[in-house]
Protein backbone atom coordinates (compact mmCIF):
# COMPACT_ATOMS: atom_id res chain seq x y z
CA UNK A 1 0.00 0.00 0.00
CA UNK A 2 1.29 3.14 -0.93
CA UNK A 3 2.32 6.18 1.58
CA UNK A 4 0.13 8.06 4.16
CA UNK A 5 2.53 10.69 3.51
CA UNK A 6 0.73 14.35 2.62
CA UNK A 7 0.13 15.02 -1.20
CA UNK A 8 2.18 18.09 -2.81
CA UNK A 9 -0.22 20.65 -3.29
CA UNK A 10 0.02 22.66 -6.79
CA UNK A 11 -1.58 21.70 -9.68
CA UNK A 12 -5.09 20.22 -10.24
CA UNK A 13 -7.18 19.02 -13.26
CA UNK A 14 -10.39 18.29 -12.95
CA UNK A 15 -12.08 16.60 -16.80
CA UNK A 16 -15.73 16.35 -16.60
CA UNK A 17 -17.97 14.20 -19.18
CA UNK A 18 -21.40 15.12 -19.50
CA UNK A 19 -23.41 12.03 -20.70
CA UNK A 20 -21.10 9.70 -19.73
CA UNK A 21 -22.41 6.68 -18.13
CA UNK A 22 -20.19 4.50 -15.62
CA UNK A 23 -21.45 0.89 -17.48
CA UNK A 24 -19.78 1.49 -20.91
CA UNK A 25 -16.29 2.19 -19.32
CA UNK A 26 -14.08 -0.54 -18.99
CA UNK A 27 -13.13 0.62 -15.54
CA UNK A 28 -16.55 -0.16 -14.09
CA UNK A 29 -16.52 -3.37 -16.25
CA UNK A 30 -17.69 -3.53 -19.66
CA UNK A 31 -15.88 -6.07 -21.85
CA UNK A 32 -17.10 -4.68 -25.57
CA UNK A 33 -15.30 -1.93 -26.00
CA UNK A 34 -11.92 -0.68 -24.87
CA UNK A 35 -11.27 2.68 -22.73
CA UNK A 36 -7.56 2.32 -21.97
CA UNK A 37 -7.12 6.27 -20.95
CA UNK A 38 -9.33 5.28 -18.46
CA UNK A 39 -7.98 2.47 -17.13
CA UNK A 40 -4.41 3.84 -16.70
CA UNK A 41 -5.85 6.61 -14.61
CA UNK A 42 -7.51 4.30 -12.59
CA UNK A 43 -4.27 2.08 -11.93
CA UNK A 44 -2.60 5.65 -10.44
CA UNK A 45 -5.72 6.51 -8.25
CA UNK A 46 -8.73 5.24 -6.62
CA UNK A 47 -11.75 4.43 -8.70
CA UNK A 48 -15.10 5.16 -6.99
CA UNK A 49 -18.53 3.00 -7.89
CA UNK A 50 -21.16 4.72 -5.91
CA UNK A 51 -20.92 8.00 -6.46
CA UNK A 52 -24.60 9.56 -7.30
CA UNK A 53 -25.38 12.68 -8.63
CA UNK A 54 -28.64 14.57 -7.40
CA UNK A 55 -30.38 13.86 -10.31
CA UNK A 56 -30.31 14.95 -13.96
CA UNK A 57 -29.99 18.78 -14.02
CA UNK A 58 -26.52 19.33 -15.10
CA UNK A 59 -26.45 22.58 -13.54
CA UNK A 60 -26.74 21.27 -9.54
CA UNK A 61 -24.34 18.80 -10.19
CA UNK A 62 -22.52 21.26 -11.42
CA UNK A 63 -22.21 23.50 -8.66
CA UNK A 64 -21.91 20.51 -5.82
CA UNK A 65 -18.73 19.63 -7.73
CA UNK A 66 -16.86 22.82 -9.50
CA UNK A 67 -18.54 25.45 -7.11
CA UNK A 68 -16.85 25.09 -3.75
CA UNK A 69 -13.37 24.66 -6.10
CA UNK A 70 -14.02 27.59 -8.20
CA UNK A 71 -14.81 29.72 -5.09
CA UNK A 72 -11.84 29.13 -3.32
CA UNK A 73 -9.32 29.77 -6.43
CA UNK A 74 -11.41 32.70 -7.00
CA UNK A 75 -10.99 33.87 -3.52
CA UNK A 76 -6.98 33.20 -3.47
CA UNK A 77 -6.30 34.20 -6.99
CA UNK A 78 -5.28 31.18 -8.15
CA UNK A 79 -4.83 31.04 -11.72
CA UNK A 80 -7.82 28.88 -13.67
CA UNK A 81 -8.59 27.67 -16.58
CA UNK A 82 -12.01 26.71 -18.35
CA UNK A 83 -12.15 24.99 -20.95
CA UNK A 84 -15.44 24.18 -22.63
CA UNK A 85 -17.80 23.07 -25.48
CA UNK A 86 -20.76 24.20 -24.23
CA UNK A 87 -21.90 28.27 -24.11
CA UNK A 88 -24.15 27.46 -21.17
CA UNK A 89 -21.23 26.35 -18.69
CA UNK A 90 -18.60 29.51 -19.90
CA UNK A 91 -20.77 32.26 -19.46
CA UNK A 92 -22.79 31.01 -16.22
CA UNK A 93 -21.99 31.33 -12.54
CA UNK A 94 -19.34 28.54 -12.64
CA UNK A 95 -17.75 29.86 -15.78
CA UNK A 96 -17.21 33.29 -14.51
CA UNK A 97 -15.17 32.73 -11.38
CA UNK A 98 -12.15 30.97 -13.97
CA UNK A 99 -9.92 33.81 -14.86
CA UNK A 100 -9.26 32.52 -18.07
CA UNK A 101 -12.17 30.99 -20.18
CA UNK A 102 -12.29 29.05 -23.63
CA UNK A 103 -14.96 27.89 -25.69
CA UNK A 104 -15.14 25.61 -28.37
CA UNK A 105 -18.98 24.77 -28.74
CA UNK A 106 -20.14 21.68 -29.97
CA UNK A 107 -22.91 22.08 -32.49
CA UNK A 108 -25.36 19.43 -33.93
CA UNK A 109 -24.03 17.72 -36.81
CA UNK A 110 -25.54 14.45 -39.50
CA UNK A 111 -22.07 13.89 -40.50
CA UNK A 112 -19.54 12.05 -38.72
CA UNK A 113 -16.20 13.53 -38.85
CA UNK A 114 -13.09 12.01 -41.42
CA UNK A 115 -10.67 12.65 -38.65
CA UNK A 116 -10.49 12.30 -34.74
CA UNK A 117 -8.94 16.14 -34.65
CA UNK A 118 -11.58 17.17 -36.81
CA UNK A 119 -14.67 15.75 -33.87
CA UNK A 120 -16.00 18.71 -31.12
CA UNK A 121 -14.22 16.03 -28.56
CA UNK A 122 -10.85 16.82 -30.75
CA UNK A 123 -10.96 20.51 -31.00
CA UNK A 124 -11.85 20.59 -27.26
CA UNK A 125 -8.41 19.13 -26.40
CA UNK A 126 -6.60 20.64 -28.85
CA UNK A 127 -7.59 23.86 -27.28
CA UNK A 128 -6.74 22.80 -23.94
CA UNK A 129 -3.26 21.28 -24.91
CA UNK A 130 -2.72 24.59 -26.70
CA UNK A 131 -3.55 26.85 -23.61
CA UNK A 132 -2.36 25.05 -20.25
CA UNK A 133 1.71 25.55 -20.98
CA UNK A 134 0.57 29.37 -20.02
CA UNK A 135 -0.78 27.83 -16.84
CA UNK A 136 2.96 28.05 -15.32
CA UNK A 137 1.68 29.50 -12.07
CA UNK A 138 1.50 26.82 -9.15
CA UNK A 139 -0.59 26.31 -7.29
CA UNK A 140 -3.66 26.31 -10.66
CA UNK A 141 -6.49 24.85 -11.32
CA UNK A 142 -7.65 23.48 -14.87
CA UNK A 143 -11.03 22.41 -15.46
CA UNK A 144 -11.85 21.14 -18.80
CA UNK A 145 -15.52 20.80 -19.42
CA UNK A 146 -17.24 18.42 -22.68
CA UNK A 147 -20.67 18.20 -23.42
CA UNK A 148 -20.75 17.02 -26.69
CA UNK A 149 -21.48 13.23 -26.20
CA UNK A 150 -24.80 15.09 -25.75
CA UNK A 151 -24.78 17.23 -28.57
CA UNK A 152 -23.10 15.39 -31.60
CA UNK A 153 -22.00 12.04 -32.13
CA UNK A 154 -19.43 12.72 -34.72
CA UNK A 155 -16.55 10.33 -34.26
CA UNK A 156 -14.98 8.43 -36.71
CA UNK A 157 -17.04 5.15 -38.25
CA UNK A 158 -14.24 3.67 -38.33
CA UNK A 159 -14.94 3.72 -34.26
CA UNK A 160 -18.03 2.42 -33.89
CA UNK A 161 -17.37 -0.07 -36.93
CA UNK A 162 -14.55 -1.60 -34.89
CA UNK A 163 -17.36 -2.99 -32.69
CA UNK A 164 -19.43 -4.65 -35.02
CA UNK A 165 -19.46 -8.28 -35.05
CA UNK A 166 -18.98 -10.70 -37.66
CA UNK A 167 -23.18 -11.57 -37.64
CA UNK A 168 -24.41 -7.99 -36.95
CA UNK A 169 -26.21 -5.00 -38.85
CA UNK A 170 -23.89 -1.73 -39.81
CA UNK A 171 -24.15 0.55 -36.86
CA UNK A 172 -26.25 4.19 -37.99
CA UNK A 173 -23.94 6.31 -40.47
CA UNK A 174 -25.37 9.46 -38.96
CA UNK A 175 -23.66 12.02 -36.19
CA UNK A 176 -27.12 12.59 -35.12
CA UNK A 177 -28.24 11.43 -31.16
CA UNK A 178 -30.62 9.11 -31.57
CA UNK A 179 -34.58 9.83 -29.76
CA UNK A 180 -36.58 6.91 -29.38
CA UNK A 181 -38.77 4.77 -27.12
CA UNK A 182 -37.25 0.92 -26.50
CA UNK A 183 -40.82 -1.15 -27.02
CA UNK A 184 -41.26 -4.86 -26.05
CA UNK A 185 -40.36 -5.77 -29.33
CA UNK A 186 -38.27 -3.79 -30.99
CA UNK A 187 -35.33 -5.05 -33.38
CA UNK A 188 -32.53 -5.37 -30.77
CA UNK A 189 -29.75 -5.39 -33.45
CA UNK A 190 -31.12 -2.11 -33.92
CA UNK A 191 -30.81 -1.34 -30.07
CA UNK A 192 -27.29 -2.77 -30.71
CA UNK A 193 -26.02 -0.63 -33.44
CA UNK A 194 -27.11 2.82 -31.44
CA UNK A 195 -24.81 1.63 -28.41
CA UNK A 196 -22.16 0.91 -30.61
CA UNK A 197 -22.65 4.29 -32.17
CA UNK A 198 -22.08 6.06 -28.81
CA UNK A 199 -19.18 3.68 -27.93
CA UNK A 200 -17.68 5.30 -31.34
CA UNK A 201 -18.00 8.44 -28.84
CA UNK A 202 -16.55 7.05 -25.91
CA UNK A 203 -13.58 5.52 -27.41
CA UNK A 204 -12.84 8.73 -28.98
CA UNK A 205 -13.53 10.43 -25.36
CA UNK A 206 -11.14 7.70 -23.99
CA UNK A 207 -8.64 8.84 -26.63
CA UNK A 208 -8.83 12.73 -25.90
CA UNK A 209 -8.45 12.41 -22.56
CA UNK A 210 -5.45 10.24 -22.96
CA UNK A 211 -3.86 12.69 -25.28
CA UNK A 212 -4.19 15.13 -21.94
CA UNK A 213 -2.63 13.21 -19.88
CA UNK A 214 0.02 12.54 -21.76
CA UNK A 215 0.39 16.47 -22.34
CA UNK A 216 0.38 17.29 -18.67
CA UNK A 217 2.31 14.57 -17.52
CA UNK A 218 5.14 16.07 -19.91
CA UNK A 219 4.68 19.64 -18.19
CA UNK A 220 7.81 20.47 -15.64
CA UNK A 221 7.05 21.76 -12.44
CA UNK A 222 4.88 20.27 -9.85
CA UNK A 223 3.01 17.14 -10.49
CA UNK A 224 -1.06 17.52 -11.32
CA UNK A 225 -3.46 16.01 -9.48
CA UNK A 226 -6.37 14.62 -11.45
CA UNK A 227 -9.62 14.03 -10.93
CA UNK A 228 -12.34 12.71 -13.50
CA UNK A 229 -15.97 12.27 -13.68
CA UNK A 230 -18.95 11.70 -15.86
CA UNK A 231 -22.43 13.73 -14.81
CA UNK A 232 -24.95 11.99 -15.82
CA UNK A 233 -25.23 9.03 -17.71
CA UNK A 234 -26.67 8.73 -21.70
CA UNK A 235 -30.07 6.48 -22.06
CA UNK A 236 -29.42 3.20 -23.71
CA UNK A 237 -32.50 1.49 -23.88
CA UNK A 238 -31.98 -0.27 -20.24
CA UNK A 239 -34.90 1.29 -18.86
CA UNK A 240 -36.92 1.94 -22.13
CA UNK A 241 -35.11 5.28 -23.24
CA UNK A 242 -33.12 5.55 -26.35
CA UNK A 243 -31.25 8.85 -26.33
CA UNK A 244 -32.34 12.23 -25.70
CA UNK A 245 -34.64 14.57 -27.41
CA UNK A 246 -34.12 17.10 -29.37
CA UNK A 247 -36.24 19.49 -28.06
CA UNK A 248 -36.84 19.88 -23.91
CA UNK A 249 -35.87 18.53 -21.16
CA UNK A 250 -35.74 14.62 -21.19
CA UNK A 251 -38.25 13.36 -18.87
CA UNK A 252 -35.92 10.07 -17.35
CA UNK A 253 -36.54 8.16 -14.10
CA UNK A 254 -33.43 8.38 -11.93
CA UNK A 255 -32.44 4.67 -12.72
CA UNK A 256 -28.61 4.16 -11.99
CA UNK A 257 -27.38 4.53 -15.29
CA UNK A 258 -28.71 8.16 -15.51
CA UNK A 259 -27.37 8.81 -11.81
CA UNK A 260 -24.55 6.52 -11.26
CA UNK A 261 -21.14 9.19 -11.94
CA UNK A 262 -18.16 7.32 -12.75
CA UNK A 263 -15.44 9.23 -10.85
CA UNK A 264 -11.50 8.62 -10.35
CA UNK A 265 -9.30 10.58 -8.62
CA UNK A 266 -5.39 10.00 -9.27
CA UNK A 267 -3.09 12.17 -6.17
CA UNK A 268 -0.74 14.23 -7.12
CA UNK A 269 1.94 12.18 -4.87
CA UNK A 270 0.43 8.76 -5.94
CA UNK A 271 -1.37 7.87 -3.06
CA UNK A 272 -3.54 4.77 -2.52
CA UNK A 273 -2.50 3.99 -6.45
CA UNK A 274 -4.98 1.12 -8.10
CA UNK A 275 -7.53 1.10 -5.14
CA UNK A 276 -11.01 1.13 -5.34
CA UNK A 277 -13.99 2.23 -3.05
CA UNK A 278 -17.59 1.14 -2.95
CA UNK A 279 -19.48 3.16 -0.79
CA UNK A 280 -22.08 5.58 -1.30
CA UNK A 281 -20.96 8.60 -1.77
CA UNK A 282 -22.74 12.12 -3.04
CA UNK A 283 -21.09 14.79 -5.84
CA UNK A 284 -20.92 16.93 -3.08
CA UNK A 285 -18.22 15.10 -1.34
CA UNK A 286 -16.14 14.98 -4.46
CA UNK A 287 -16.57 19.16 -4.62
CA UNK A 288 -15.28 18.99 -1.15
CA UNK A 289 -12.40 17.04 -1.82
CA UNK A 290 -11.92 19.50 -4.90
CA UNK A 291 -12.02 22.49 -2.69
CA UNK A 292 -9.99 20.92 -0.19
CA UNK A 293 -7.17 20.24 -2.79
CA UNK A 294 -7.26 24.04 -4.09
CA UNK A 295 -7.39 24.86 -0.01
CA UNK A 296 -4.33 23.64 1.00
CA UNK A 297 -5.50 21.72 3.73
CA UNK A 298 -6.87 17.88 4.32
CA UNK A 299 -10.93 17.43 4.83
CA UNK A 300 -12.56 14.51 6.16
CA UNK A 301 -14.05 12.50 3.24
CA UNK A 302 -12.45 11.62 -0.05
CA UNK A 303 -8.96 13.23 1.76
CA UNK A 304 -9.26 10.21 4.28
CA UNK A 305 -8.93 7.91 1.60
CA UNK A 306 -5.65 9.22 0.40
CA UNK A 307 -3.91 9.65 4.09
CA UNK A 308 -5.66 6.40 6.13
CA UNK A 309 -7.81 4.51 3.57
CA UNK A 310 -10.86 5.86 5.90
CA UNK A 311 -14.01 7.24 4.65
CA UNK A 312 -17.38 7.12 6.33
CA UNK A 313 -19.54 6.63 3.60
CA UNK A 314 -23.56 8.09 2.84
CA UNK A 315 -26.07 5.65 4.34
CA UNK A 316 -28.94 6.32 1.74
CA UNK A 317 -28.78 9.16 -1.35
CA UNK A 318 -31.94 10.33 -2.89
CA UNK A 319 -31.99 11.06 -6.47
CA UNK A 320 -34.77 13.61 -8.44
CA UNK A 321 -35.68 13.87 -11.49
CA UNK A 322 -38.40 15.71 -13.69
CA UNK A 323 -39.92 12.35 -13.91
CA UNK A 324 -39.35 10.87 -10.58
CA UNK A 325 -37.10 9.81 -7.25
CA UNK A 326 -34.92 7.19 -6.33
CA UNK A 327 -33.57 5.88 -2.88
CA UNK A 328 -30.83 4.31 -2.43
CA UNK A 329 -28.93 1.95 0.32
CA UNK A 330 -25.81 -0.09 0.17
CA UNK A 331 -28.76 -3.16 -0.22
CA UNK A 332 -30.98 -1.66 -2.53
CA UNK A 333 -32.33 0.76 -5.25
CA UNK A 334 -36.38 2.05 -5.23
CA UNK A 335 -37.54 4.34 -8.14
CA UNK A 336 -40.80 6.14 -7.94
CA UNK A 337 -43.03 7.84 -10.26
CA UNK A 338 -43.11 11.35 -9.68
CA UNK A 339 -46.53 11.92 -10.55
CA UNK A 340 -48.29 9.31 -9.15
CA UNK A 341 -52.72 10.24 -8.96
CA UNK A 342 -54.42 10.96 -6.29
CA UNK A 343 -55.09 7.84 -4.09
CA UNK A 344 -52.76 5.27 -6.38
CA UNK A 345 -51.29 2.30 -4.75
CA UNK A 346 -47.57 4.01 -4.63
CA UNK A 347 -46.15 0.70 -3.05
CA UNK A 348 -47.12 -0.70 -6.45
CA UNK A 349 -45.79 2.20 -8.14
CA UNK A 350 -42.58 1.73 -7.22
CA UNK A 351 -39.88 -0.38 -8.10
CA UNK A 352 -37.10 -2.34 -6.17
CA UNK A 353 -34.25 -3.15 -7.10
CA UNK A 354 -31.05 -5.58 -5.26
CA UNK A 355 -28.25 -3.71 -4.61
CA UNK A 356 -25.19 -5.12 -6.05
CA UNK A 357 -26.36 -7.99 -7.51
CA UNK A 358 -28.64 -6.19 -9.92
CA UNK A 359 -26.46 -4.00 -11.19
CA UNK A 360 -28.22 -2.89 -14.64
CA UNK A 361 -31.72 -2.75 -12.24
CA UNK A 362 -33.73 -5.02 -14.79
CA UNK A 363 -35.40 -7.41 -11.83
CA UNK A 364 -38.53 -5.55 -10.23
CA UNK A 365 -38.39 -7.48 -6.64
CA UNK A 366 -40.92 -4.61 -5.04
CA UNK A 367 -43.97 -7.40 -5.27
CA UNK A 368 -41.18 -10.23 -3.06
CA UNK A 369 -39.75 -7.64 -0.80
CA UNK A 370 -42.68 -5.91 0.56
CA UNK A 371 -41.80 -5.30 3.97
CA UNK A 372 -38.86 -3.71 2.23
CA UNK A 373 -40.44 -1.52 0.03
CA UNK A 374 -42.84 -0.18 2.08
CA UNK A 375 -39.99 0.96 4.73
CA UNK A 376 -37.91 2.92 1.69
CA UNK A 377 -41.11 4.26 0.43
CA UNK A 378 -41.16 5.63 3.87
CA UNK A 379 -37.92 6.95 4.04
CA UNK A 380 -38.14 8.39 0.64
CA UNK A 381 -41.19 10.05 1.27
CA UNK A 382 -39.68 11.89 4.31
CA UNK A 383 -36.33 12.88 2.81
CA UNK A 384 -38.33 14.47 -0.14
CA UNK A 385 -40.99 16.22 2.26
CA UNK A 386 -38.49 17.25 4.38
CA UNK A 387 -35.75 20.46 4.60
CA UNK A 388 -33.22 19.60 1.65
CA UNK A 389 -29.99 18.39 3.60
CA UNK A 390 -27.17 16.79 2.79
CA UNK A 391 -28.04 12.98 2.33
CA UNK A 392 -27.35 11.02 5.68
CA UNK A 393 -24.04 9.26 6.34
Amino acid sequence: MTSISRSPRGRLALVTFDWLPAWMLTTWGTTWLATPAFDALAAKGITFDNVLAAGDDLATTLNAVVGPASEVAERRQVASLLVTDADDVARGPLGRRFRDVLVEPAVPAERTAEEEADTALGELFATAAEAVPALAEEPCWLWCHAGSLGVVWDAPLALRDSLRGEDDPEPPRSAAIPSCVVAADDDPDRILGIRQAFAGQVMLADRMLGFLLEMLEGLGGEPWAMVVAGLRGMPLGLHGTLGIPADGPPQLLPYGDLVQMPVIVADAGGRMAGQRYGGLLAADDLGRFLRGCLAGHDEAGLEGLLTRWACMPRERIVSTTRAGLSLVTPEWRMVVKQTLEAGANESAAAELFAKPDDYFEQVDVADRCGAVADDLLEQLKAEASGPQAAPKR
